[in-house]
């Protein structure tokens, strides 16, 4: 099944610096976590929940993307089998989103 990207991976003029650096810093730190919790048995993924419907701010509440999307992905991501995926990054769909 082919997805459309995800736009808040768009690439762009080089706007919104804080918003695209602090993703790049939760992304370290997934993978800093994965790592370090990997002898403990625990898995550490991150979830890019996309646009949804909430009162965040015009823009969102205006998506009209369904927060039970992006939920049903965390608890995909919560109950992952033992030899599941650990210090990646998924889309709200379960698909892989690049580094």
């Amino acid at each position: 099944m082919e997805h459309e990207p995800d736009p808040q991976f768009a690439t762009g003029s080089g706007g919104a610096a804080a918003y695209r650096s602090s993703k790049a810093a939760l992304n370290a730190l997934t993978v800093l976590y994965a790592q370090t919790l990997a002898d403990e048995g625990f898995k550490v993924n991150a979830l890019a929940p996309g646009l949804r419907a909430t009162d965040l701010d015009p823009r969102a509440a205006a998506a009209g993307g369904d927060p039970a999307e992006a939920a049903q992905g965390a608890v995909r991501l919560a109950l992952l089998p033992d030899d599941g995926p650990t210090g990646a990054f998924f889309s709200w769909d379960g698909t892989t989103v690049p580094w």
